[in-house]
């Protein structure tokens, strides 16, 4: 009997142990996202939660009043990093009715009763002019539904967006866009009072940002912002996975930094190899149209570091918590197992099992 609970403590002493050391590899592996998150709100990509004051989630500390007193904008401006002139702008759909203009704000994480801001209003014209020319018209609609809210973000923090009934855009496909046309450290919900695809929210987001920086975004990168966006959503459509489709833009566009391609050919067998790493495949029309698209990318004399620096969240989320199963996800859970196994062993040698 003595013998038998002796071993029955060990195997308890074992498995406690084990836990123990399995918990702080994982917590050692996410310390830095954990840390940076803590510094600069939640990563792109998460869902608009409201807050106790009624604001979303992630929300870089402007109250989400566009006529705030001069004195009490510079004080939040200095807190945040900011300058006088930036504030939060929001942008809701023409075609909205005044019901559902209550519940867009409140979904950008706006109280109707007590916001006393003015939103700009964004017409389906205004949609068709950005994106109409890339952007199937099945996805684009026919009337303008989808809202945003942009406010400024600490300098260095980069792009963070959130979405909330937006079924064909994840967050970081816009986020891709936005970087493109010029975009820096914002924070941007978008968000429509029912389903809707969100292809032609970038028009309103580039709307807002410009009045909320108080810049101008060049018109050439604006618009490579929307062909990608088209290009993104017809990949999507034809692989059935948006999300999938962010992931194979953001890596495209690191390695475009690390190593940019200088021919056609190198372009294509970037692609190529990505399909590979990601186990998808394009049609070739589809894949020559994204080479096209990375032919127009790499002559815009774009900063990709700058780029890259300003979606390192989105990257992030993407690398870390997509959840796809793709070479970099297996290989990093492929090392976690191989370590669980090591720590098992060296446990059962201790106790002589």
């Amino acid at each position: 009997m003595r013998s038998k609970g002796k071993n029955r403590w060990r195997h308890w002493i074992w498995l406690a142990l084990t836990l123990v050391l399995v918990a702080s590899f994982v917590l050692m592996t996410l310390a830095p996202a954990l840390a940076a998150g803590s510094e600069s709100g939640p990563a792109a990509g998460t869902a608009a939660a409201s807050g106790s004051a009624g604001q979303p989630a992630g929300q870089a500390g402007a109250d989400g009043n566009a006529a705030g007193g001069a004195e009490g904008d510079a004080e939040s401006a200095a807190a945040e990093g900011t300058t006088p002139t930036e504030r939060t702008v929001v942008v809701l759909g023409a075609d909205l009715t005044p019901s559902q203009r209550q519940e867009v704000l409140r979904l950008l994480g706006l109280d109707p009763a007590t916001w006393d801001g003015e939103p700009l209003v964004l017409t389906h014209q205004e949609e068709v002019a950005l994106v109409g020319d890339y952007v199937p018209r099945e996805q684009l609609g026919s009337r303008a539904i989808s809202s945003v809210r942009v406010e400024p973000a600490a300098p260095g923090s980069g792009i963070r967006v959130e979405t909330k009934h937006i079924t064909w855009v994840p967050p970081e496909m816009y986020a891709e866009a936005l970087a493109t046309a010029g975009v820096k450290d914002a924070v941007v919900y978008v968000a429509a009072p029912f389903d809707v695809s969100g292809t032609a929210a970038l028009a309103g987001i580039y709307k807002a940002y410009e009045i909320s920086a108080g810049t101008t975004l060049d018109a050439e990168r604006k618009d490579l912002g929307a062909q990608e966006i088209g290009v993104m959503v017809r990949i999507a459509q034809e692989i059935g996975s948006p999300e999938k489709a962010s992931q194979f833009l953001s890596l495209l566009k690191e390695r475009m930094a690390e190593h940019p391609p200088t021919s056609r050919d190198e372009i294509l067998a970037l692609i190529r190899q990505l399909e590979q790493d990601l186990g998808i495949q394009l049609s070739d029309a589809l894949r020559e149209e994204l080479a096209t698209l990375v032919e127009k990318l790499r002559d815009a004399g774009i900063d990709w570091q700058a780029v890259t620096a300003q979606l390192q969240q989105v990257r992030e989320q993407v690398n870390r918590f997509l959840g796809e199963d793709t070479p970099i996800i297996r290989d990093f859970f492929n090392r976690v197992w191989d370590w669980v196994l090591q720590v098992v062993d060296a446990i059962r040698s201790w106790f002589g099992q």
